[in-house]
């Protein structure tokens, strides 16, 4: 167990020193995206309800957390590929489960002041307060792992970093405006909402949304569920292939 956190902390120290150029020029785009996703939706539909609202608001997090892990992660993963890096981390005697935390930890960190600032500047430009409950930090956690996890699996069963770039370029375009994240899933066709039934996009917008409103539905249970199993599945999904990568 000691071992553990030894090389957890070590490989936590070495990213950051490693990304330490990147992670605040990182965390100035994240702010500015979690702002203009709210301030800029506000343009294009100038007359907004205060649902409509709640819903951008609520949806940032979300957004700003699927953004970071399944599109920044897959990306900065592939760079690390073709530079060698991934290499060099793999022929150190470490657990590479160990390194996977750790990276996950620092994407993690490195995304909240967007999520902080996106929540606060949103419930003060369209005029309502939140109320979080306890519940928002284990929330936040899980649907970060989830995302990044997928984005991990994204990076690592595709071969080529070209490839790569392509898929994670059209994510953000599916993400955006076929993901019910910062509008209600009734809105989308009936095949689509089925879809979204089984991916988690919209149960982790739902579960952040609960959690930073204080309403919990029954579906919060489901959407728990299905999120925890996205999360759980992809986690394995990547150690095992982690284990495997020479």
């Amino acid at each position: 167990m000691n071992n553990f956190f030894r090389q957890y902390f070590l490989l936590l120290k070495w990213q950051l020193l490693r990304l330490r150029m990147i992670i605040p020029l990182f965390a100035v785009i994240q702010i500015m995206t979690g702002i203009g996703f709210i301030v800029g939706l506000g343009f294009i539909l100038p007359e907004i309800d205060s649902k409509t609202a709640l819903f951008f608001v609520t949806g940032a997090p979300t957004f700003i957390l699927t953004m970071v892990g399944m599109v920044l992660v897959p990306q900065m993963i592939a760079e690390d590929k073709s530079s060698g890096s991934f290499t060099y981390i793999w022929s150190l005697p470490i657990s590479r489960i160990t390194y996977l935390l750790a990276d996950l930890t620092v994407w993690f960190f490195s995304a909240l002041p967007g999520i902080i600032l996106a929540l606060s500047i949103g419930s003060w430009y369209y005029e309502f307060s939140l109320s979080m409950s306890w519940i928002i930090v284990p929330v936040t956690l899980l649907v970060s792992i989830t995302a990044s996890c997928l984005g991990y699996a994204i990076a690592h069963l595709i071969s080529k970093s070209q490839i790569i770039l392509l898929v994670t370029n059209l994510l953000v375009f599916v993400i955006f405006l076929f993901s019910p994240i910062n509008y209600p899933l009734e809105r989308l066709p009936v095949w689509l909402q089925n879809v979204h039934m089984v991916l988690p996009y919209f149960h982790m917008a739902d579960l952040m949304r609960s959690s930073l409103t204080g309403y919990e539905t029954a579906s919060n249970i489901r959407a728990l569920l299905i999120v925890s199993t996205w999360m759980l599945v992809s986690f394995v999904s990547v150690s095992i292939v982690l284990q495997k990568r020479k």
